[in-house]
């Protein structure tokens, strides 16, 4: 918009990203696009996009818009893992409401989108930084969730910064398995030789009571009758 040989700048649009990662080793991050950046040189020289420039596309139209925005992040995102520069992966992208970050609506004013894209955090990465293009035409705000829990420091980047290393936490162990039943140890020469004592002190206990047992029988048999 021109007044009297004046341009008036627009409010600068940013880019929101919101790194989310699991426990399992994989990764995923939720890209909040303003379609002015990658419609114009300069994002501030366009007003905010309403809905309806997105609404009138044709399906052959959003998947040239959807093309357009991956070709923005890819050449303005670059993704570390372990100080090792990854290519971003292939985004899923769908339109949102720009206020609100919610599915477009029908009372929607103005529209974003919400690429995400996810991967496998590589297994000697401890570490993860977004690598901002110097050529960005926007700053950017990252957030980190991690296991769930979301890091209370958001990061603020500009265009040819890096951000600062968020430390990935290790694997969780797996259960280990139950170790396998052992054989039962050969018998050894004491562990015989017990069993032996103690045979034969059964033996021993068990004679006695025999005999204990025969004298106690003899002594009540009645007198023969063929002796009177």
């Amino acid at each position: 918009m021109t007044t009297a040989g004046v341009t008036w700048a627009h409010v600068v649009p940013n880019m929101t990203i919101e790194a989310d990662f699991g426990t399992d080793r994989s990764f995923s991050l939720r890209i909040n696009v303003d379609p002015r950046t990658f419609l114009a040189a300069d994002p501030t020289t366009l007003p905010p996009v309403p809905s309806s420039w997105y609404r009138e596309q044709t399906p052959e139209q959003i998947a040239v818009t959807h093309q357009k925005a991956q070709e923005y992040l890819s050449n303005s995102l670059g993704v570390l893992f372990g100080g090792q520069k990854i290519a971003l992966p292939e985004c899923k992208i769908q339109a949102i409401d720009g206020a609100d970050n919610t599915p477009l609506k029908i009372e929607t004013q103005e529209v974003h989108l919400l690429a995400t894209a996810t991967g496998r955090i590589p297994d000697t990465a401890d570490t993860f930084q977004i690598e901002f293009a110097k050529d960005a035409n926007t700053s950017l705000i990252l957030l980190h969730t991690q296991a769930g829990k979301s890091e209370l420091r958001p990061q603020v980047i500009f265009p040819g910064e890096t951000s600062r290393a968020f430390q990935l936490k290790a694997t969780l162990p797996e259960s280990p398995s139950p170790a396998p039943i052992s054989p039962p140890p050969a018998s050894s020469p004491v562990f015989t030789l017990v069993v032996l004592c103690i045979a034969v002190i059964l033996g021993l206990v068990a004679r006695q009571m025999l005999n204990r047992h025969r004298h106690h029988h003899r002594a009540h048999r009645k007198p023969d009758s063929g002796g009177l």
